[in-house]
């Protein structure tokens, strides 16, 4: 008998504790530990700060000079023929600030529809490591179910050869098949244990125990709101349009430094001057350069912005598809499928025992039933998962709509 060996494989199974972990929960953590959001939120912090500094005056610049100090006596200020301070400040031209302002506002914009759109990237893949834990634990408990019964299976086949009803062959059959199922429950352990490191890591708490999970839930979405990826594609957009016109006005439009200088010039009496700078921006070739850079920057993120409309609709189409394919085929397994193959497996069992089937019958019974059961688990997580990528298609947070 191989009691023994299903005794290993239940002591190896994943205990059964009265708290669970939901997808919610699992979700929260996520928002609140996971690095890529850390990270994502610092650099949209970072690009906000930015946008004041963006629309302001360059920093004035403070000069002094001393005027004909003899080398005889270089630390002797009385020696020098003039003292004179200074104050420069460079202009932009008229509207180069509030320009330079609006780009990095987009931008800050930008960065900001980036924090969203990782959020709901994160989430769509807690749900994915979540669903696959959960997939993992209910295959496992299947194939534990189904050991079960293949021990009961050889017990009966034992029990009919010792009165001298069966076949050795018979009872090696039996023994094949429950071996079959011992080594497709090591396989399940370790794609268990790595779906449940893949989950802990998403939520940002590597090395924590998790709680078994709840069912996930199949609910499907059925409202939407814009895509963050769209708001930032199009924020850039609009970013780089507004460098495009910098560029080319500064390639046009000059620069103004002004100046005051008060002098000091022992013996004599005290003056000022004052001095204004003006750039030639025509003849620049580098302004010029700038500029043709950033018309074709611009004309980039308008292609980008448009790339990125037509994949957010494909990925709401595709998710939509998948997610009423896996719900239509899960209806079928769980309403028919399932129950047909477990009648099915009953009365050949009933033949069995009566001599009027033989173990193959009982062991295909078995197997079809066994299939049947995993593709109805399977369907399940296609649906959740399905699900999940439909929720990022529609810009839904799954936070928002949770109680606390």
């Amino acid at each position: 008998m191989f009691v023994p060996a299903l005794v290993v494989a239940l002591s190896a199974a994943p205990a059964e504790t009265s708290q669970t972990l939901s997808l919610v929960d699992a979700t929260r953590a996520a928002m609140e530990h996971n690095p890529e959001l850390a990270e994502a939120s610092s650099g949209a912090r970072a690009a906000e700060a930015g946008v004041r500094g963006a629309g302001a005056l360059p920093e004035p610049m403070l000069s002094y000079q001393a005027w004909q100090q003899p080398w005889s006596r270089p630390l002797d200020p009385t020696a020098t023929n003039m003292h004179m301070i200074g104050i420069r400040q460079s202009l932009p031209f008229p509207g180069q600030l509030g320009i330079a302002e609006r780009a990095a506002r987009s931008e800050a914009e930008a960065r900001r529809d980036d924090v969203r759109a990782r959020r709901l990237a994160v989430q769509a893949q807690v749900a994915h490591a979540y669903v696959a834990w959960w997939r993992a634990r209910e295959e496992l408990r299947i194939h534990l179910e189904h050991a079960k019964l293949a021990e009961r299976t050889l017990a009966a086949v034992e029990a009919r050869y010792g009165t001298g009803g069966g076949r050795q062959g018979d009872i090696l059959r039996a023994q094949t098949d429950l071996h079959r199922l011992h080594a497709d429950v090591e396989g399940i352990q370790e794609i268990l244990r790595a779906s449940e490191a893949l989950l802990a890591a998403a939520m940002g708490t590597p090395d924590e125990t998790l709680p078994p999970p709840s069912p996930p839930d199949l609910t499907l979405p059925a409202s939407s709101s814009e895509r963050p990826e769209l708001a930032a594609a199009r924020a850039r957009a609009e970013r780089a349009e507004t460098a495009a016109r910098l560029a080319d006005r500064a390639r046009r439009a000059p620069e103004l430094m002004v100046g005051f200088d008060y002098m000091l010039m022992p013996g004599m009496p005290d003056a000022y001057s004052v001095m204004l700078q003006v750039g030639v921006p025509w003849f620049s070739s580098r302004r010029a350069s700038e500029a043709d850079r950033a018309a074709a920057e611009a004309q980039a993120a308008r292609a980008a912005a448009a790339a990125a409309g037509n994949a957010a609709r494909y990925e709401r189409v595709e998710a939509q598809a998948r997610a009423q394919a896996a719900k239509a085929q899960l209806a079928v397994l769980e309403d028919d499928v399932v129950p047909r193959a477990d009648h099915t497996l009953q009365a050949m069992r009933a033949s069995y025992a009566s001599g009027e089937a033989d173990l193959v019958t009982i062991i295909d019974a078995v197997s079809v039933l066994l299939d049947a059961r995993l593709s109805a688990v399977r369907q399940r997580a296609a649906l959740a998962d399905a699900a999940a990528d439909l929720r990022r298609a529609l810009g839904i947070d799954l936070l928002e709509k949770a109680k606390p």
